[in-house]
């Protein structure tokens, strides 16, 4: 299993099931829970700790931390579930650049991009219209709360539109509803 295999470790969740525990099963043990993984995939029912996270507030450097807004917030998840969603990613990625329904230029979120490669894409832009001895306009945005303002129903509806409309829509609008958090401070 590759997604377990890339796996870095990190702090358990709800559910105190750890990487390395899950690295060192057998192969017969990893075969099964690649059974249970699939099968999670066609039903879409999976366990209910898996919609839970341990939040860890950490302080920002220099900030005030009597205001909550200077904390980052770490959320502690399954380990299982992360495992899950590195697969389900895999699977979505791959099914992207097939129908070439994610752009070349996108670097966000896409393994072996960063931010490097568009600042690099943008200097040559900016080069080049120089050179031409022309403008060159660029826009940035920062969208503040990004993640949380996310329109799930609209993601689900993008999902539809590109033709993924079976087993991912319903995985992940499961893994969205009914989701619990609790906020773990000092020990």
């Amino acid at each position: 299993m590759d997604a377990l295999s890339n796996s870095k470790d990190s702090v358990v969740g709800p559910d105190d099931i750890h990487y390395q525990m899950l690295k060192h099963l057998p192969s017969e043990t990893l075969n099964t829970l690649l059974n249970i993984l699939n099968d999670i995939w066609i039903t879409g029912n999976f366990a209910s700790s898996w919609c839970q996270s341990y939040v860890v507030p950490i302080p920002k450097p220099g900030k005030d931390t009597t205001n909550t807004t200077n904390y980052h917030l770490i959320a502690l998840t399954s380990c299982v579930c992360k495992i899950m969603e590195c697969m389900i990613n895999n699977r979505l990625v791959w099914y992207l650049k097939r129908n070439k329904i994610i752009t070349p230029a996108q670097s966000g979120f896409r393994k072996g991009r960063s931010t490097t490669d568009q600042l690099v894409l943008l200097e040559s832009f900016v080069r080049e219209a120089f050179i031409q001895k022309e403008h060159y306009t660029a826009i940035f945005f920062d969208l503040e709360k990004a993640y949380n303002t996310t329109w799930k129903f609209g993601i689900l509806k993008d999902l539809h539109d590109v033709g993924l409309q079976c087993c991912l829509p319903l995985f992940i609008a499961g893994i969205l509803c009914d989701r619990k958090f609790l906020v773990r401070v000092g020990g």
